[in-house]
């Protein structure tokens, strides 16, 4: 009798966030590392931090980042395309996911499992092309150092010759 495959609980996409806004709750260390994250796309980062730290404050001036320096309103997530509930406050990010959840935006709360709509996978980032390796929130440290084994073996170039093979498709398909 055949062995049924396990079944993922979370279905891996990509979603297009060029233009987009992508809000960000919190104003310390779990901000900054979602920050980081998303600021490696073309999405247009939202901070929302009353009072964030100086390293948060210096990624905001340093990447562009809109900086609304207020206490949290639900207000604050209108138009975004995604949330990160990232305070480290258990009844702020609980706000945050109920919020966006009623705007009808996808919400992630850092480290709450059970607030989440979606997982942040560990990213390797070779622009265009992009591997990302979730867990479902299982095994972040796992995904973290298959993550570090994929980046390794990866030559930096390979984005730039994808976007090169992109450019000749158009090429390609008419002399073939």
């Amino acid at each position: 009798m055949p062995h049924a495959a396990p079944k993922l609980n979370a279905f891996p996409v990509f979603m297009r966030v060029e233009g987009e806004a992508v809000a960000i709750v919190g104003g310390g260390e779990e901000a900054l590392a979602k920050a980081r994250l998303i600021g490696q796309s073309s999405a247009v980062l939202r901070i929302i931090a009353n009072a964030p730290e100086a390293e948060l404050l210096a990624f905001i001036a340093a990447n562009g980042a809109t900086h609304i320096a207020a206490a949290y309103e639900a207000a604050h997530l209108e138009g975004a395309v995604m949330v990160f509930a990232a305070s480290g406050n258990e009844a702020l990010d609980r706000r945050v996911a109920e919020d966006a959840r009623r705007l009808g935006i996808p919400v992630n709360a850092v480290d709450r499992p059970e607030l989440c709509d979606f997982f942040t996978p560990a990213l390797v980032n070779r622009a265009p092309v992009a591997i990302a390796i979730g867990t479902e929130g299982a095994g972040p440290v796992l995904a973290q150092m298959l993550r570090s084994r994929i980046d390794r073996m990866l030559s930096p170039s390979l984005g730039p010759l994808a976007s090169l093979a992109a450019s000749l498709r158009g090429t390609a398909e008419r002399l073939l």
